[in-house]
């Protein structure tokens, strides 16, 4: 299976420059995307946005197919739910489980029709090389974010952060982390490991809990309780670390305890700016949208394959208050509209070479 790195940040100022390229009449496809989430809010709800503002760029008919409490057996059910529909979709988009990867990949067999996954990786106990295009010839492509980088530049930021405030001080850090199912929780825990042990700092725990505010709120509250001398709380997302704030505020450790996310919500981008959180790692809500690209542009002939391969591996950037007011504008009024999306698109842009839809950040 061919790897293919792409350096991302994803939208930007080229984005927004108007395209002087004009559709070619294409025939309408129908993609379903099953998402794990049951509303358009938080990180999920960016993600769907800006999807079908590709979509609609592209003539795609693009339809969310929503998972309330989406665990891996409502997710698997949802999913086949999708290949069944009438129409048929064209296309089906979906998300990786934990403990599910043969069965999710068995659907697109069952129904032969060509499945593309996003957002999650296979874990390391259940990936082969072969799945893509190979025992599954209907698994055609897979673009994930390399969810290891983005725990630690989250951990080694906010540890660094302390590390100024508590000169001479070893930095103490608490996680808390998803849910144990899906391979980006222990994922990114990896990333906030690997970062604690480079920056000799000592985590005390690792919790896990339901992504939801509430519980994260709870469970911040409770670890702020047990540990006394505490100078981090790494969040796994954004919406967490929302919540740890809200706890740490209520404690009389306010200003000593720093926190930050992962998923760029424009909660937590506003919060960045008002020094009310400390630092938001994301981009990769990005990942739906342009992967209606790559579907356009594969069932009207050209294969995204002989360029990219079908493992399509993102990174995801750092905001903090030291960047925040290049990007705030655009980040926070998600007006997605003003995203050309034809321009990527090799088979309305015949002259592109390969593929650009992201941009690195300047540091």
């Amino acid at each position: 299976m061919t790897m293919k790195r792409i350096t991302f940040v994803y939208i930007l100022i080229f984005l927004l420059l108007p395209s002087s390229f004009l559709f070619s009449k294409q025939e309408h496809l129908n993609i379903t995307f099953v998402s794990p989430s049951g509303s358009d809010e938080n990180f999920w709800g960016i993600a769907h946005n800006f999807a079908r503002a590709s979509a609609k760029d592209l003539g795609l008919n693009f339809e969310v197919l929503y998972v309330k409490d989406s665990t891996r057996y409502t997710y698997l059910v949802a999913l086949e739910s999708a290949f069944k529909k009438t129409p048929k979709p064209d296309f089906v988009i979906a998300h990786f489980y934990k403990s599910i990867v043969i069965e999710t990949l068995e659907l697109s067999k069952k129904y032969n029709t060509p499945m593309f996954m996003v957002n999650s990786n296979i874990s390391k106990n259940e990936q082969n090389e072969n799945y893509i295009r190979g025992i599954y010839p209907k698994f055609i492509g897979h673009m994930s974010p390399n969810e290891v980088q983005a725990g630690y530049i989250l951990a080694k930021y906010l540890i660094k952060k302390s590390k100024i405030k508590n000169q001479n001080k070893t930095i103490n850090v608490v996680g808390i982390t998803g849910h144990r199912e899906t391979s980006v929780t222990h994922e990114r825990n990896e990333g906030l490991i690997k970062a604690a042990r480079e920056e000799n700092a000592v985590i005390k725990q690792i919790a896990y809990t339901d992504w939801s505010a509430e519980k994260a709120y709870a469970l911040s509250k409770r670890l702020i309780f047990r540990n006394e001398a505490l100078d981090v709380i790494w969040a796994a997302s954004d919406l967490m670390s929302i919540s740890s704030k809200k706890a740490i505020s209520e404690s009389y450790k306010d200003s000593q305890i720093i926190t930050g996310g992962i998923d760029w919500t424009k909660e937590a981008i506003d919060k960045i700016k008002n020094g009310k959180l400390d630092a938001s790692v994301g981009g990769h809500f990005t990942e739906i949208g342009f992967a209606l690209v790559l579907l356009h542009d594969y069932a009207n002939g050209k294969d995204f394959y002989e360029e990219l391969g079908g493992t399509i591996k993102t990174q995801m950037t750092l905001l903090s208050q030291e960047n925040i007011d290049k990007y705030y504008a655009l980040l926070t009024e998600q007006n997605w509209e003003k995203v050309d999306f034809t321009r990527y698109s090799k088979v309305l842009n015949p002259k592109i070479n390969k593929y650009d839809f992201y941009l690195l950040l300047e540091e």
